[in-house]
This record gives C-alpha cells, sequence and structure tokens, in this order.
C-alpha cells in the first residue's frame, strides 16, 4: 500500500525550527508486509500485522524562481495488533472496521535537502540525521521506538473459493515524539499516517 504522512505538532514548536507549519507538505512512502486473521467470532477477529512503514516529514517553501525543500525520510519495522469487527452482509463482501495499538522501531533516518534557482537544482544533499543533523548548534536524534493507535475500515472479498482480498483505509495516530534532543529544546513532533492497502489472504 502507500503511505501520506502529515505529522502532527504544536505550532510554537514548528515557529521555534524556523518553519510555517502552511509549508509542510505530506509525503508519500510504501508500506507493506504481512498479516494474519485470527477469526474469534462470525462477528469480529483479531489481526496481528508486521509491516514495513515509510514515513516522515518535508517542508517546502516557493517564491518567484526558488524553492527550497526539507525532507525527512523515517523508515520502521511497524507491529499493529488490530481488532476487527465484520458488518453483517449477506454473499462474499464482508465491509469491516478495526482498531487497535501499534509499536514501531525506527531502522533508518534519512534527510534530503534540495534547492532549486530559476529552473535548476543548485544545491542537493543526502546524510543520515542521526550522524550529522543538527539544528542551532544542537545535535538531532530520532526516536527509535514509536507507538500508537490505527483505526480504519475495509472490505474483505470471498475469492478463489475461501481466499480472501483485502482493501483498506487506515490512520495511524503516533503517540511519541520522533527527535530525541536536549529536553529543553524537544520539538513535539509524532507521527500521522493515513494508509491505503491492498492484501490477499489465503
Amino acid at each position: 500500500g502507500i503511505n501520506l504522512t502529515h505529522p502532527h505538532r504544536d505550532n510554537s514548536d514548528a515557529a521555534a525550527w524556523g518553519w510555517d507549519p502552511a509549508d509542510t507538505k505530506p509525503p508519500i512512502g510504501f508500506v507493506g508486509g504481512a498479516y494474519s486473521t485470527i477469526v474469534l467470532t462470525n462477528w469480529f477477529a483479531l489481526q496481528p500485522e508486521l509491516l514495513f512503514s515509510m514515513q516522515g516529514i518535508k517542508w517546502a517553501y516557493s517564491e518567484p524562481n526558488y524553492e527550497d525543500h526539507l525532507i525527512f525520510k523515517l523508515n520502521y519495522i511497524q507491529l499493529p495488533v488490530l481488532l476487527k469487527f465484520y458488518i453483517p452482509m449477506v454473499g462474499n463482501v464482508k465491509p469491516t472496521i478495526f482498531a487497535g495499538p501499534y509499536a514501531a522501531y525506527n531502522i533508518s533516518s534519512k534527510y534530503e535537502i534540495w534547492v532549486e534557482e530559476f529552473g535548476s537544482t543548485t544545491v542537493d544533499i543526502e546524510g543520515d540525521i542521526d550522524e550529522d543533523w543538527t539544528w542551532d548548534g544542537i545535535p538531532i536524534e530520532t526516536r527509535k521506538f514509536d507507538y500508537g493507535a490505527v483505526f480504519g475500515i475495509g472490505v474483505d472479498f470471498i475469492v478463489f473459493g475461501d481466499k480472501q482480498l483485502t482493501v483498506d483505509a487506515r490512520f495511524s495516530l503516533g503517540l511519541a515524539n520522533f527527535f530525541k534532543t536536549e529536553p529543553a529544546e524537544e520539538p513535539a513532533i509524532k507521527n500521522a499516517t493515513i494508509s491505503a492497502m491492498v492484501g490477499f489472504g489465503f
């Protein structure tokens, strides 16, 4: 599936970074992995998942003949555990609603900066946030662990006899700040991701 990430934070924290919240753009990333649906009754099931999830944050500033972009790319191994409720329907179509907690581990944290002036790129820099990113002279690090809640809706289609094609849309709300800096300077920026996913069960 795909992720559309738009981290949530206090405006005061964004101002401290020198970026207007209106300049924040949602980067698009990949999400995929494996799941198991453990049917408990005709009404609901437990669905643990193991996912690779590309998230992050993107700031963009533009004016005539000038564009400035800063992108943080955060990749996670994510473990949601969802309680899935089935809406009764006749036939091979099963609408669902689901919710549950997730835990995640950050496996990489990269940044990219590029500046375009008069139609050509003048600056293009990439690197590791934890190794060489600083803000106002303070080294910036990302937290390894994230956690939060997942909410969503979906539809299960029974196909090829007893196989299952699943389509869902979900919202993941992170509860942990993904930056780790000096306590007095820590910006409260947390993951918030909308995902569209397609799965196949057998």
